[in-house]
């Protein structure tokens, strides 16, 4: 305690100030990344799909899982934003300024994209020799090649 001003309850809120802020930071970092690691994951299946030899049972099983994980990430991401809400709502108050309003803008952006994501998977799950131009294997032929 070099400044004879500050008592050990100033230093404590201080501290809890911080980590408050540096809780919120970590927790947008994941906001952000998140929604991008879904979107390769989608994307891997779609690829994996689309290129490997499979029967369409399997094709529709790996849809119908990128469909129901886009799906569970949309309520994870407003999930998190809301701990992230609750937190700014600490943040402001230790700040002394008026509580910010919920912003849900960007997580609805995200939640929409991951919404067609998962409805396009789900549609190819339904009938993937529609939707994919590589032929299943048929039952008993093997690929030479």
């Amino acid at each position: 305690m070099d400044d004879p001003q500050e008592t050990p309850a100033s230093i404590e809120k201080k501290v809890i100030y911080e980590q408050l802020c540096n809780d919120f930071r970590s927790l947008n970092g994941f906001l952000w990344q998140t929604p991008l690691i879904f979107m390769t994951l989608t994307g891997g299946l779609w690829f994996a799909v689309a290129s490997f030899d499979m029967t369409n049972a399997a094709r529709s099983w790996l849809m119908l899982f990128a469909s129901l994980a886009n799906l569970i990430m949309i309520a994870a991401l407003y999930r998190l934003r809301h701990v992230m809400q609750t937190l700014l709502i600490k943040i402001k108050d230790y700040d002394g300024r008026p509580a910010p309003g919920p912003n849900f803008f960007i997580v609805s952006c995200f939640a929409l994209l991951l919404l067609l994501a998962a409805a396009g998977s789900f549609a190819a799950a339904s009938n993937p020799a529609h939707w994919f131009n590589k032929a299943a294997p048929q039952a008993g032929q093997q690929h030479h090649g």
